[in-house]
């Protein structure tokens, strides 16, 4: 079944298991590019025991996802949250990923996509990581045109995404019409800072937690974030 070709909804998940390949850190740069451009949007951390994101975001609310099977209806949240903002933004939790496909499936949500006029954009993080990767060709494989694809190519640990870029999955997204992104390496002193400040990018730029330096490299940054995201305007604006 094919996603609708129009939809005035938005669900954005991350649905792969793999931690420590910035899912959280993708999801804040995501909630600035959206905000930034006034998207009516609810924010969800779905990883109650770190809760990266919502330190970034305290606006994301908790589900605790770390429940028995026949308890993931606490995921409702998620979607009666579309009937009052255009999009629902949740970063999950490393491990997660299985327990977020199980309850879409459970609740048949891709085949109510048209119906209500809503879509599922799934964002996949792309790192040189043969696990990773496996993930990511499993989940193809498992939702094909059934949902939207952004791939963010994480550049954080090197110039290139061999495995990656020589992989059946890709091929398959590109098929299936997917976006791709590319996120470049933020140095990682400023990573740190903004960690401790709790601060997006976005809102490290002016911040006065942190040095001089720092703003300026949050500068640049997001403006390069912001025109990687352009690219992919008619998947998370239109």
């Amino acid at each position: 079944m094919s996603t609708p070709s129009t939809f005035s909804k938005r669900l954005i998940l991350f649905p792969q298991d793999k931690g420590g390949i910035g899912k959280s850190f993708v999801a804040t740069l995501l909630y600035d590019f959206l905000t930034e451009h006034e998207v009516r949007l609810k924010t969800f951390d779905l990883d109650s025991a770190n809760s990266t994101f919502k330190r970034y975001v305290p606006a994301a609310e908790f589900i605790n996802t770390d429940v028995d099977a026949n308890k993931l209806g606490v995921l409702d949240q998620l979607f009666d949250e579309l009937a009052n903002v255009d999009t629902v933004l949740a970063d999950n939790r490393a491990a997660g990923g299985a327990k977020i496909l199980r309850y879409i499936e459970d609740s048949r949500l891709t085949q109510l996509q048209a119906d209500i006029q809503f879509a599922f954009i799934f964002v996949v993080i792309a790192v040189d990581d043969k696990d990773a990767n496996s993930q990511i060709a499993e989940i193809v494989e498992r939702y094909g045109d059934r949902v939207r694809w952004l791939v963010v190519r994480n550049y954080r640990d090197g110039a290139t995404l061999s495995l990656f870029d020589q992989s059946k999955s890709r091929a398959r997204l590109l098929e299936l019409g997917a976006v791709e992104i590319d996120l470049p390496c933020l140095v990682e002193v400023t990573r740190n800072r903004l960690q401790l400040a709790n601060l997006t990018v976005g809102m490290g730029r002016d911040s006065d937690k942190l040095p001089l330096l720092d703003r300026s490299r949050c500068v640049q940054f997001h403006e390069r974030v912001g025109r990687e995201f352009a690219k992919a305007s008619d998947l998370l604006l239109k």
